[in-house]
């Protein structure tokens, strides 16, 4: 299994990862097979295999490897939007500085605003393909391509 879970509010979001994708909100309190009894809501549509699940604040951010962002309530699995990023992406979403950053395969890079009705900010291009997720460290970004490392950061 590769997406990591992610807990908060009270739920342990795990994503299947491989053969049939699906994303599971489950409460962490049993033993056992709580299959029947803790799993709060189930994601199917648009769930990834590779990348991890993002919490920010009372919303659930997933992408699909097919390029899919869907955003849901963390607490029902609600989807507010699902909105076609385009591109393959096995990297992980990340949330710096108040933004969402999706990192497709490509080298695409699509920046949204967090919130339950879909706002893209930007987008971005390197000039190689990318897999790994994005780092964060001391207010720069750390971005790995097939031939590059790139940081970004503001100028001081």
């Amino acid at each position: 299994n590769v997406p990591r879970p992610v807990y908060g509010h009270g739920l342990v979001y795990i994503a299947t990862g491989f053969q049939v994708p699906a994303l599971f909100a489950i409460r962490p309190d049993g033993r056992g097979d709580v299959t029947r009894t803790h799993v709060a809501w189930t994601l199917r549509r648009g769930a990834p295999h590779t990348p991890s699940p993002l919490l920010v604040g009372e919303e659930l951010y997933v992408i699909s490897d097919l390029g899919v962002a869907t955003c849901l309530d963390a607490k029902t699995g609600e989807t507010y939007w699902q909105q076609r990023l385009g591109g393959n992406h096995a990297a992980s979403p990340v949330f710096v500085d108040g933004r969402i950053y999706f990192q497709s395969e490509e080298g695409t890079t699509t920046v949204i605003a967090p919130g339950t009705t879909f706002r893209q900010l930007a987008t971005s291009e390197l000039d190689s393909a990318t897999l790994a997720s994005m780092a964060v460290s001391d207010g720069s970004i750390f971005i790995r391509s097939r031939s590059h490392l790139y940081r970004i950061g503001r100028r001081e």
